[in-house]
């Protein structure tokens, strides 16, 4: 596939590996690509303002909205104005309006990849509104494109961005000069303070028999009382970086991948980055993971169908360190293969011709 586009433009946290994979994407798209995290341009008082504003009466959040969307949406158009690309791609919808969209479409195709559900996970209160004006919505989640379907949004692409391989990859010695402890089950992840973070401690609850260690935010502290072992396993973190995350992985023979509040059939990328890193990842079941992105694998899946059987399947894995390795080993080889970003490119020209 020749590149169609002379320049593109993504938009999107530089702090997500996502942000390289679909860079890389639009490499084979374009000529030129330029990245640009709106986010790092706003101060961090006008973003802690901005997360809290739900709290403040409507009149008071609307002049804060004008004034915050205001200055957000005009670095966008400005960025778009010096550098012209005839390509914009846009993480979610960060906080763009649809006026900006709108002005976008003028000189660019505009195409949205979602890592969010416009529907399930709070986000910017606009992101459905700027939908309609993509060329093209990119979601790596079946159930989210019938959805926009219904609504009559039909420019939608199931397209699942493939691994971050220079982010995350097998490391000769991880444990030098490492602070983390070598564990043979990891799990790195916020909890919630509502159901959500219910169904999530019953899962990892099930891998406390085990050599395992649970890295998140001060909510997990809430399911202590109705599973006590989480707080032997439990370590309290902020933001671990993507260097730091690599290693652990490195480190760990398993990851748990569980299904989040937005996700209805896809798959969370933890899922890429721990195959990327050498660890088998034992999935929660949705739909699209053996139905869609791995339908044609040969080989059987580390599912989990059944949370009372998820300690069964652990120990049937960290049994068998040279099947459990080769079965890493060969879903990565496929998900590098069937979605790299030359053939998530062309899908993509496909989609926009």
């Amino acid at each position: 596939m020749g590149k169609k586009y002379e320049r593109a433009l993504l938009l999107c946290p530089e702090k997500y590996s996502l942000s390289n994979t679909l860079n890389d994407i639009l490499s084979g798209l374009s000529e030129e690509v330029r990245s640009e995290d709106i986010r790092s341009a706003i101060s961090s008082t006008d973003t802690r303002l901005n997360s809290q504003m739900f709290r403040f009466p409507h009149s008071v959040r609307k002049r804060w909205e004008n004034h915050f969307l205001g200055k957000v949406n005009g670095r966008i158009l400005q960025l778009v104005d010096s550098f012209q690309p005839d390509l914009v791609m846009v993480y979610n919808s960060l906080f763009m309006v649809p006026e900006t969209c709108a002005a976008i479409k003028k000189k660019s195709k505009l195409v949205f990849f979602m890592g969010d559900s416009p529907f399930y996970t709070p986000q910017n209160n606009y992101y459905l509104a700027c939908l309609p004006h993509a060329d093209l919505i990119l979601s790596p989640d079946t159930f989210w494109n019938h959805q926009l379907n219904i609504t009559g949004l039909n420019k939608t692409m199931y397209l699942m961005p493939g691994p971050d391989t220079k982010s995350y990859y097998k490391l000769d010695n991880p444990q030098k000069g490492s602070e983390d402890q070598v564990t043979e089950i990891l799990y790195v992840g916020a909890s919630y303070l509502n159901s959500w973070g219910y169904k999530k401690a019953l899962l990892m609850s099930r891998f406390t028999p085990f050599n395992f260690t649970i890295y998140g935010n001060s909510a997990w502290r809430r399911w202590f009382q109705f599973f006590p072992d989480l707080e032997r396993v439990y370590r309290e973190s902020g933001f671990i970086t993507q260097e730091r995350l690599n290693r652990m992985f490195n480190m760990t023979k398993l990851v748990p991948v569980d299904g989040n509040p937005g996700i209805l059939n896809g798959v969370h990328l933890r899922l890429f980055e721990a195959l990327a890193a050498g660890a088998l990842p034992l999935i929660e079941y949705r739909h699209d993971v053996d139905n869609v992105l791995f339908r044609n694998f040969d080989g059987e899946l580390p599912l989990i169908t059944d949370y009372s059987k998820a300690g069964e399947l652990a120990e049937k894995y960290l049994g068998n360190d040279a099947g459990r390795s080769e079965l890493a080993s060969s879903m990565l080889e496929f998900l590098e293969r069937e979605y790299s970003a030359q053939k998530n490119a062309e899908r993509i020209a496909e989609a926009l011709a």
